[in-house]
Order: C-alpha cells, then sequence, then structure tokens
C-alpha cells in the first residue's frame, strides 16, 4: 500500500508508473459506481462503499480507482500522450510603435 502522498508526490508516483509501463494510460472508456471493495489501481487502496469507483477500460485489462487519483491518473495519462498540453508557453510579440 502506498502511504499518504501529496498531490504532487501522487502526480510523480503515477508518472513513474506510467513511463515505466507498470500503469496502464487512462485514455479509454470508464464508468462509475459505488467501491465494491476491491483495491485502487493507483494507490492500492481498497476502495469502500459509499465512496465511487472508477472502472477504466485498458489493453485487455479494466481498472480501479478512486476519483481523485483517476482525476490524477487521467490528468497524467494525458499529459503522456501530449507533453506540450502541460508546458504554457507566452509568446509576447512587441510591436514597433512610431
Amino acid at each position: 500500500m502506498i502511504p499518504e502522498l501529496s498531490n504532487s508526490e501522487m502526480r510523480q508516483h503515477v508518472r513513474t508508473r506510467l513511463s515505466k509501463r507498470q500503469l496502464f494510460a487512462a485514455t479509454g472508456i470508464s464508468s462509475i459506481r459505488r467501491g465494491t471493495g476491491r483495491p485502487c489501481i493507483v494507490c492500492v487502496r481498497s476502495i469502500e462503499s459509499p465512496t465511487l469507483e472508477r472502472e477504466v477500460e485498458g489493453p485487455g485489462v479494466l481498472g480501479l480507482a478512486h476519483p481523485g487519483c483517476y482525476k490524477i491518473w487521467r490528468e497524467e495519462s494525458a499529459l503522456l500522450r501530449n507533453p506540450v498540453a502541460g508546458n504554457v508557453f507566452f509568446s509576447i510579440s512587441r510591436s514597433k510603435v512610431q
């Protein structure tokens, strides 16, 4: 079981697991229901009712996650697919005043 992590630590943990392919990218279809007591694929804690759980379709596998864990997993998966989305670039153009 993963000890309580801060938001940034959990994001780093998810990024590491995604890059090592220990966790599939959460880009598939998901459904939501009451917790069934099964473990969260992200934090490994059980998802007890009345907490909701997300069921995520992966490549030939299903993953369950707490809503908060799913949010981080989904966001980090999107950044993995499109790393530029994680970096915001601002371009400032100056016009010459005459």
